[in-house]
This record gives C-alpha cells, structure tokens and sequence, in this order.
C-alpha cells in the first residue's frame, strides 16, 4: 500500500496562482512524514536564484540541482524539529511521470538534496525512521490544473517510483505546541585549523562549534523529556491526554543525566592551548498531531533543538569576515550566536505552526522580513514575528577580555601598574580605616 499525504487547502490557491505566472517551476514540500504512511504537508514554495530573484524556467530539465539542493538545506534552517522537507513540486504543462526524462531529472534533484543532509548531519534534514527514504514527487499540470504524486525510493538501486494517494483538506489534523528550554554551560578544547605551523593561534571557528553541538547531541540522545511533570510511554499517543488536559499547555522539560563515573582515581588532567565556553539557553518550540506517539514526540523536541544550535553556527560562520593570514588573533574572541524568533506559516486560517528565522544582537525585526520572503515565498509584517522568546545575553566583562587585562597589567619598560578597579577597592578600604578611627577618637 502506498504513501498518503494530506495538504493544507489554502496550499493548492497558492500552486494555481504560481501556474498562471510560471508555465514550468520547481520548489519544495514541507511537512511532517508518519512511518505509519500517513503524512501531512503543511506549506511549500517555489525555489528562487541564490539572490532571491524571481527566474523563469523555460524547460525543467535546465534546472540547477545544486541551486535546489542549497535551498532545502537553508530552508531546513528554519523548521521547528519534526518537519521535514519532504520532497519536491514541479509545476509544467507536461506530467513527470509521463516522461522518463523529466522523471529521471527529477530523481537526480532529490538525491541531491539528499546529499546536501548527508554532508550536513546535524542539521538532520533525513528522516528515514519516518519516511523510510521515500521522498514525494508532486506534479501539478499548469495547463489544465490536474495533479498527482508518487514517492521515489532513494534507498533503493533503481530508485523505484510507488503510487502515492493526495488530497487538498482545510485544516487536515489539530496541532498541539510543545514549548521548552534547553540551558547549556559546557567547556570545550580549542582545535587550531588544520595545516597550520604549531606556532601559529588561528583555530578553526566552524569546526570548533561543530564540535560542540555533536557533544550535545549526543547528550540529548541520552537525555530523558519530561511532559507535566514526569515520563511518557513512548507507544502511547498524544490524543489519549487530550480529553484530560482540555485547553491545558504541555509541560515539558529536558533532563540531561550526569557521566555515571564518579571515580576519581580514573580522571586525567589534560594541558589544551585554548578553551571553548559554550553556553547559553535554546528555546525549542515543536508541532505535534493527536496520533503522533510520544516517543516521536520527544524525538522531535531533541531534533528541534539539535538543529536549532546547528543552524545558528551555520549562520553565524557564514557572517564572519576572514582575516588576513598576519593578523593576531585576539586572547579572547566571542562568537554570538544568533538569537531565534518565530513567525506564522499563515494568518488567515487557524494553523498554529511557526517556523523560525535568526537575528544577530544589532538586527532588529525588519531584517527577518526580506529573508523570510526570499526563502519561503512568504509576506509577513514585523508586527506577526514573535522575538521576544529568546533575549539577547549578557556578556560579562571579563568574558570580553583577557583575565590579565582585568587585574594587574604591564606597561613596556616592565613596571606594574594597578588596575583602576583595585585602585578604587584600596582607595576606600583606606578611607573606612580613617572613618572607623575618627569614630573612636571622638568618643
């Protein structure tokens, strides 16, 4: 028996409306895949140039793969955990199933895109668990506005193509909203970049801050969620607590367990060049249906957050600006990482879902607008974004400089020179031993 996919309704006036403007175009499906085979699509776009501009296609075999590939990975970015892209539209006035050279284009994309996640594991753009590596191929004639879809098997030799049952439905499921954090202070060791003289201080930012969000990660695989307060059969399904809870939020909290080694004669002392903090707290917000189980459920909060950390290092290594091979690099560098904001997928219906954007600390809500459009075809107003979840962190002062800067520092001819912080410490310590003086002398 083959795949069924659900499709938000207000989704197909969005295919018509693109069929009219564009006879041919390609873009993505977004939604959350069932290994029961039940799926649902909650939205999907059209793909634009790597500036953002509209292009026209005039034949889909002239599409660039890798184009597509990257917009998946960056359009991945900003999905909550358990959403998926699940595969890919075309619009074009002859069906893709009809001929073996568009079909065989179209397959081509996919593993691509498949590639693109395999390359980017963190981001966990696969779901195989869920999906089975079965990815949707939905075809929409601009001439005469019939449809259809069929799934490709990308695991397979043959990349088998299976029928595959889809229908248009307003307001297909009910979702629910999983809201947590997740805090983290870590301390990691600082790896210097690869082929570099031993002598020299450059490390490897991106590498770096991979590093710790796989240590995370697999943190979490051993973390256990908590929702209202205690443990979930994982077989059990959401909608058995719903009568319960009638318009009751979920409680849920992450409890990562402590390294079960409490032998101390078994601990080493290390010697690293550089050390890494890594801390902060991610917010995680997740969409869940009535037949999800909640170990699916839990999967997906522990994707949400993984993913979140990934793709603000992601953004952030793509912002920084190299520097100069003779450059000095700084004693201490900090590296912000963007904050995350939440905007709806639709305003118009009662579709609770939200996906994320990130903003750095000087960016302000209007920057998100721009980048929302070019990568989901999608208009929103500053006034529908939610940044408030997530606030900016305060950086302490002497995580901002050198430990040597904030105490004792030293002048070229070798003299010491006080800190004006304990100058102004000895200065009253001085002036309370005179007051306490004074004070008995009167009596």
């Amino acid at each position: 028996m083959g795949r069924s996919v659900i499709c938000e309704a207000f989704l197909e006036e969005y295919l018509k409306n693109l069929s009219k403007k564009q006879g041919s175009c390609v873009g993505v499906l977004i939604g959350q895949p069932s290994s029961s085979g039940k799926d649902y699509v909650v939205y999907l776009n059209k793909i634009k140039d790597d500036s953002g501009a509209e292009t026209e296609v005039q034949n889909i075999l002239d599409i660039d793969n890798q184009q597509v590939s990257q917009h998946a990975l960056i359009e991945t970015r900003l999905l909550p955990g358990g959403f998926y892209v699940m595969g890919i539209f075309v619009i074009n006035p002859k069906s893709v199933f009809e001929d073996q050279n568009l079909l065989r284009k179209v397959k081509t994309i996919l593993m691509d895109i498949r590639h693109t996640f395999d390359s980017n594991p963190l981001l966990q753009g696969n779901c195989d668990g869920l999906d089975s590596g079965e990815k949707l191929v939905f075809y929409y004639s601009s001439s005469s506005n019939v449809f259809g879809c069929k799934t490709v098997a990308l695991k397979s030799e043959s990349l088998s193509v299976k029928p595959c049952d889809w229908k248009f439905q307003d307001r297909a499921t009910s979702w629910q909203v999983m809201n947590t954090f997740f805090e983290t202070d870590e301390t990691f060791a600082l790896k210097k970049k690869k082929q570099q003289k031993q002598s020299d201080d450059q490390y490897d930012t991106e590498t770096n801050l991979t590093e710790c969000v796989e240590v995370l990660k697999n943190q979490l695989d051993r973390s256990v969620v908590f929702f209202d307060g205690g443990p979930k059969d994982g077989k059990l399904l959401i909608e058995s607590t719903l009568q319960d809870k009638k318009d009751d939020p979920f409680l849920v909290h992450v409890y990562t367990p402590l390294p079960s080694n409490s032998d101390i004669s078994t601990r080493t002392i290390e010697t690293f060049e550089g050390t890494l903090k890594f801390d902060g707290i991610i917010s995680s917000k997740v969409f869940v249906h009535p037949k999800n189980t909640f170990a699916e459920v839990e999967s997906f909060i522990k994707t949400d957050i993984v993913r979140s950390l990934m793709s603000r290092v992601q953004i952030h290594c793509d912002s920084l600006v190299q520097s100069a091979e003779d450059s000095v690099q700084d004693t201490i560098v900090l590296n912000e990482l963007p904050r995350r904001i939440y905007f709806p997928i639709q305003l118009k219906s009662n579709l609770p879902i939200m996906f994320s954007e990130y903003l750095f600390l000087e960016e302000a809500k209007e920057t998100a607008i721009p980048q929302i459009r070019d990568t989901l075809d999608l208009v929103v107003m500053p006034k529908d974004l939610s940044a408030t979840v997530e606030v900016v962190a305060e950086v302490k002062e002497e995580e901002r400089h050198d430990a040597k800067e904030c105490e004792t520092s030293v002048d070229e001819k070798g003299e010491g020179k006080l800190n004006m912080t304990m100058v102004g410490a000895l200065l009253a310590a001085i002036v309370l031993l005179i007051a306490i003086l004074v004070f008995f002398f009167m009596k």
